[in-house]
């Protein structure tokens, strides 16, 4: 009996002693034709708070081969790469980090793409367009490409082979309503279409895609004038990947749907504004990167809210109050 439990234990530390071997000496295998190289990462770009990690995938220029590396020192990442040269592509944190932003086409740089995710929230807006839909705002997300210095595999050592500029690539649309008889506003909400669906990382130029944003009533803001305090304006910031690729800043290549809730909780005017000739940027630069990607889009009520109370300057409405009014529609 002792005899069989002696050979039992031999043969699992026979086991052992090569799944241990396997495990061991299968990477140096693998890295047998690979360099340590390192890739530098300068934030001076990103004015926004620095990530907690990144992303960096590596593309050989000439065999396409893939190198992915998740690090969560910001500062460089160190991959082992093939002799030759490559595209590094980052973006900050990784894919499953994102809860309003997706990726693809990561298997080429020329094709690698962040786009919005679908609104998952209560969606009282249908999207007109078939080929858009109701997506969420995305979070900051930086991104940069370089093409590496070659990797030598006679050069020894740990090789510096390029520096990456991450830089912010999302869009904030603030938006503005003027109108007489503002005391009359209880809550507002909007939705407003033709916007990119996402960016190329390689390039940062748009995609031709578009979604719809929406503006629930929490997201706006409301000011009287001070000269005149029967005028004011409402106002909201929308995040986004900016206008699409071959936006020509025609009228209706975007809609803004607007509705105002009256201050007798009773009436909600809808307005639907063509506003792609009215949306102005600051100036951008060439590459379609930088930390202020601004669109601005001001504009008046036409026709104005009607005269009514002083309203609710809480703007503390629940979101069924909206479902239990009489609708007025204003088409332009």
């Amino acid at each position: 009996m002792v005899r069989n439990v002696n050979l039992i234990l031999i043969a699992i530390c026979v086991m052992l002693a090569s799944c241990d071997a396997t495990i061991h000496f299968y990477p140096e295998d693998e890295m047998a034709d690979r360099s340590l190289t390192r890739i530098n990462v300068d934030w001076s770009d990103y004015g926004k708070t620095l990530p907690t990690g990144l992303t960096v995938v590596c593309h050989h220029t000439e065999t396409g081969e893939r190198v992915r590396t998740i690090d969560n020192n910001i500062s460089y990442v160190s991959p082992y790469l093939s002799a030759g040269r490559h595209w590094a592509t980052m973006f900050n944190l990784t894919e499953d980090e994102y809860n309003y932003i997706m990726f693809r086409g990561l298997d080429a740089a020329e094709t690698a793409e962040a786009y919005a995710a679908e609104y998952r929230g209560a969606v009282w807006y249908t999207s007109r367009n078939g080929d858009s839909y109701v997506a969420a705002q995305p979070e900051w997300l930086a991104v940069d490409t370089i093409m590496t210095d070659p990797v030598d595999h006679l050069a020894g050592g740990t090789q510096v082979i390029g520096t990456l500029h991450p830089r912010n690539i999302i869009f904030t649309l603030h938006l503005k309503i003027h109108s007489i008889n503002i005391g009359n506003l209880r809550s507002a909400r909007g939705a407003i279409t033709g916007f990119a669906n996402g960016r190329k990382l390689h390039s940062g130029t748009p995609n031709t895609k578009t979604v719809t944003h929406i503006i629930n009533s929490d997201s706006w803001t409301r000011t009287r004038t001070q000269v005149q305090p029967e005028i004011g304006y409402v106002a909201a910031d929308i995040h986004c990947f900016g206008l699409p690729g071959g936006h020509k800043g025609l009228p209706d290549e975007n809609i803004l749907e607007f509705q105002a809730m009256l201050s007798d909780g009773k009436k909600v005017l809808k307005y639907e504004i063509p506003v792609g000739h009215l949306i102005n940027k600051r100036t951008i630069p060439e590459d379609m990167r930088g930390d202020n990607l601004d669109l601005y889009l001001d504009l008046w009520l036409d026709p104005p809210l009607p005269p009514g109370g002083n309203g609710n300057w809480g703007f503390d409405v629940w979101v069924e109050d909206w479902n239990e009014q009489d609708d007025v529609h204003i088409p332009f």
